[in-house]
């Protein structure tokens, strides 16, 4: 039986965000995700922490940060 689609997230994971998908933050922003660290609930909605190397550009050199995702944003995977 196979069950319904559902967001998934894994280290190595390539993410292209919009800057409403992710906490704090202006613009668009690229992340590898290295560390899933933890789901919580914020304004009334389901995020999850993560840590990852950040980019604003494919040319950007990037930053390792810990940035809250949010869960309806992510890819689905059954």
């Amino acid at each position: 039986m196979t069950g319904s689609p559902r967001p998934r997230l894994r280290p190595g994971d390539e993410l292209t965000l919009k800057e409403q998908d992710y906490k704090f933050g202006v613009g668009q922003l690229m992340i590898i995700v290295e560390q899933i660290l933890e789901r919580v609930t914020l304004d009334g909605e389901l995020w999850v922490r993560v840590r990852g190397l950040c980019r604003r550009a494919p040319t950007d050199a990037g930053a390792v940060r810990e940035i809250y995702l949010r869960v309806s944003a992510l890819p689905l995977r059954r």
